[in-house]
């Protein structure tokens, strides 16, 4: 029969590894970042292919981690991927599940977008099928391969035709030949467009300090272009005078009865030297102008 002394030393080594036992389950919790007594929400995804995807990677909404991947496991010749979120998803028609590149050193994750709110809501059972996004490296192989089948040997022999000729061009110019070879070369032309950019620019010198009839028009002092302001405005009050009928001229131009008075006049003073050319074979100088009528 244990004494008293037994007993409290095996009760004393049960309560210690009790305690031990309590350690090691709170250090496990916290070093797998689980928490007890919590409620995790299951999703399960179907994949075509899942390269570099594996367990306890990230689970991300609009980029932030909503849970870790579970499982990932082969049915029916496809991908089935399960994880758990610590909080509910609610999903929308037009949803898109991928898998990208999480950081450059490797690691991807499981981004998920809900699709537009205003969508229909799936129902809870629904399969959810995601897809993956390609990598830089593979996208980049794929447009190489697209460039070298493009490029055909008829496309080939065209551009090596094409480098050809530019070659040709650009050592003809830089021999001199052609116009524009003899303007990169020839130093006369090189000096004559020196002097013609002198020149311009010596004229407009001149028009900034206002000397001539243009530089006058262009200088600060507003006299010329007051005086030929007022002379298109006398100008302008002439014209107008004529179109409304005023003065002589204006009576000529606007007075019909009056252009057949003076229409009527030139035809007697026509028909008056006809009669002198008849009696007379003196030819004056009147008739001669009366003869043009």
């Amino acid at each position: 029969m244990k004494n008293k002394k037994q007993i409290i030393t095996e009760v004393a080594v049960g309560i210690f590894s009790f305690a031990m036992i309590l350690v090691l389950l709170a250090l496990t919790t916290v070093l797998s970042e689980e928490k007890l007594f919590r409620t995790y929400y299951p999703l399960e995804v179907v994949f075509d292919s899942v390269k570099d995807l594996a367990v306890g990677h990230a689970v991300m909404v609009r980029g932030v981690p909503v849970g870790k991947i579970q499982e990932i496991g082969l049915q029916d010749h496809q991908v089935r991927v399960k994880a758990r979120l610590d909080q509910p998803l609610v999903l929308h028609e037009g949803y898109r599940i991928q898998i990208q590149g999480g950081s450059l050193i490797g690691g991807n994750v499981l981004n998920i977008y809900e699709g537009d709110p205003a969508a229909p809501r799936l129902p809870p059972d629904a399969q959810l099928r995601g897809t993956e996004t390609p990598d830089l490296m593979s996208t980049a192989a794929k447009t190489v391969q697209r460039i070298q089948q493009t490029l055909s040997d008829d496309a080939l022999e065209d551009i090596q035709v094409t480098l050809a000729q530019i070659r040709k061009v650009v050592t003809r110019l830089g021999e001199g030949e052609g116009t524009l070879g003899r303007l990169m070369t020839d130093d006369a032309i090189y000096g004559d467009v020196q002097q013609i950019t002198a020149n311009l620019k010596g004229i407009s010198e001149r028009l900034a300090r206002g000397d001539g009839t243009l530089g006058r028009l262009l200088a600060e002092d507003n006299q010329a272009y007051e005086d030929l302001t007022a002379t298109l405005a006398a100008f302008r009050q002439m014209t107008e005078a004529v179109a409304n009928g005023e003065g002589t001229l204006g009576k000529l131009v606007a007075d019909e009865e009056l252009y057949l008075h003076f229409k009527a006049l030139l035809r007697e003073g026509r028909a008056a030297v006809d009669d002198m050319r008849e009696t007379s074979p003196i030819t004056t100088f009147t008739s001669v102008f009366f003869g043009i009528f």
